[in-house]
């Protein structure tokens, strides 16, 4: 078996990808001059209320997720500055931003959402509250373009962004945390209550990326390349199917110490006889080394998740391993220290 397994991580590792290694697609940006543009269109105005969400994964200390400007003046902005994400809008934060008191790390995947419901502005780290302030209730409105990563018509101290974002959301109301969670890791219809803008960055090729919203307005892609996707965001249509086996992407990827891996027994092996299946779940290092064992037992159908603590390992590529009967699929992870 280990022959076999050697194998088939050879395959993975220098011939591409055996099996698919991520869901859908992202965009990567150099952070010198890469962006997207999605216009300036009335419906990014704010009023009493906004949420901005996107999954990034930064590859430097500082760079803008978002911007809105013009006229020397900030219409509205999130960046990554100094591992720590900040959020602003003109006129009603009196010039202070919102600093979250969480850091953000470098080289793998963090949720941020910003909200505002007329007098409070809030940070969210991976769904989960983290710092709030109250602030005005006259959000500036321009006619300055929406940009993602970077910003051309403006130069100043912060750089553009430099690493990878995906799943870029702007709603018309101030989300909740529950709101956040129910959501962050499914990919969405665009048409949900409030959703006024979203891009999921899976056309995998061309310049432009659609607005999945009834608003239409599309990105326009400069210098951004496509790369796999490596998101934890599930089609929603699809989360809780059990009619084929899936082996899911781990999430976060890279990671550090430790990273969660879904995989779906289907309700097909079932019968009057046998509801269950043996299921084994292995992790090997690059040698085809078995380094720990998370499943070995059997499962009745549904889907599973675990967590994979690797906090007494080395950096370095990992596969992990799902077999269960003649069905066997491998997936790599990446372990930063």
């Amino acid at each position: 078996m280990k022959t076999l397994f050697i194998f088939l991580l050879t395959t993975a590792l220098c011939c591409g990808t055996l099996f698919a290694q991520f869901e859908g697609q992202a965009l990567q940006f150099d952070g010198i001059d890469d962006y997207v543009s999605f216009g300036n269109s009335t419906v990014f105005n704010v009023d009493t209320a906004v949420t901005y969400e996107a999954w990034i994964r930064p590859d430097t200390i500082s760079g803008f997720i978002f911007n809105k400007w013009v006229n020397f003046q900030e219409d509205k902005q999130m960046t990554y500055s100094g591992d720590k994400v900040t959020f602003y809008m003109h006129n009603a934060f009196s010039g202070v931003s919102l600093v979250s008191a969480s850091s953000v790390p470098m080289h793998q995947y963090t949720h941020v959402a910003a909200t505002y419901d007329g007098s409070v502005a809030k940070l969210y780290i991976n769904g989960v509250f983290d710092t709030s302030k109250s602030v005005g209730s006259s959000v500036s409105n321009s006619s300055g373009v929406l940009y993602l990563a970077h910003n051309p018509d403006r130069f100043d101290v912060i750089s553009p962004f430099k690493g990878v974002i995906d799943e870029f959301r702007i709603w018309n109301t101030s989300r909740t945390e529950s709101d956040i969670q129910s959501t962050m890791n499914h990919t969405l219809n665009g048409n949900e209550t409030g959703l006024i803008g979203y891009w999921k960055f899976d056309e995998g090729q061309g310049d432009t990326t659609v607005d999945a919203t009834t608003n239409g307005n599309d990105g326009t892609i400069s210098g951004a390349v496509w790369v796999p996707g490596a998101t934890p965001v599930e089609n929603e249509n699809n989360f809780t199917q059990t009619d084929q086996f899936s082996l899911k992407q781990n999430y976060p990827n890279p990671f550090n110490p430790s990273t969660k891996i879904k995989y779906t027994i289907p309700s097909v092996i079932a019968s009057e006889t046998k509801q269950s299946q043996m299921a084994s779940l292995k992790v090997y290092d690059v040698l085809g080394n078995e380094v720990a064992t998370l499943v070995s037992e059997e499962k009745p159908a549904g889907v599973y998740e675990v967590e994979f603590d690797a906090s007494n390992l080395s950096s370095g590529i990992y596969l992990y391993a799902l077999q269960t009967g003649s069905f066997f699929e491998s997936k790599k992870m990446i372990l930063i220290k």
